[in-house]
């Protein structure tokens, strides 16, 4: 479809694939598969697991395409909004899966602390705190600081896309900024757990 000469937009290419053209949802894959997965790598532990995550949203992308949202004729906000769902589902998961293996007997062996040495590098130990504090925010936090700070969406994009108020968005936005703050400068280096989820946000 890059052959054509002409860059079609994200609006035209969904409209071919709601007839069901796998061309044109793959443009639109290789379009955005860069931020989703850099979004998802926030949201997530490994490289690895960011790839199924990203995976996961283009596979409900074309699962859901006749109800996708497009702002300003892009579906960016949408793939991203879906990943932060899909990413807490597969947290909630591991959650699951770790509690689990906490109930089976401990081994004799002796852990191998060597990784460490590395988290002794200020510049790393930053990037990795700013990692857990952005994952430590609820749902709706972490959504609109990617969709405004980290994807420089404007207010009335955001505003469209998530179907509140302009005015709702600034207030979420200060107010996430604000925790983020406090995560990134908790007492004594001590960084909280990520909290439960909550009710609300069970399903994506």
């Amino acid at each position: 479809m890059e052959g054509t000469g002409k860059a079609f937009t994200d609006g035209e290419l969904w409209l071919r694939v709601m007839d069901g053209d796998g061309s044109a949802f793959a443009a639109l894959f290789r379009r955005h598969r860069d931020r989703v997965f850099a979004h998802s790598l926030r949201l997530v532990k490994t490289p690895s697991e960011a790839e199924d995550v990203t995976a996961m949203v283009f596979l409900e992308a074309w699962r859901c395409r006749s109800r996708i949202r497009l702002v300003n004729d892009s579906m960016l906000g949408w793939l991203l909004i879906t990943a932060t769902n899909v990413a807490r589902n597969k947290i909630r998961s591991m959650l699951r899966y770790e509690r689990l293996l906490r109930k089976l007997p401990e081994s004799d062996a002796v852990p191998d602390h060597s990784d460490l040495v590395a988290d002794k590098v200020d510049e790393d130990r930053r990037s990795e705190l700013l990692h857990r504090a952005y994952r430590s925010l609820g749902r709706q936090d972490q959504e609109i600081i990617a969709l405004c700070v980290l994807e420089d969406m404007s207010t009335a994009e955001v505003s469209e896309l998530l179907g509140i108020p302009s005015g709702t968005v600034k207030s979420r936005l200060s107010r996430a900024k604000q925790k983020l703050s406090k995560l990134m400068n908790p007492p004594a280096g001590f960084l909280p757990a990520p909290p439960p989820l909550a009710p609300e946000e069970e399903t994506p």
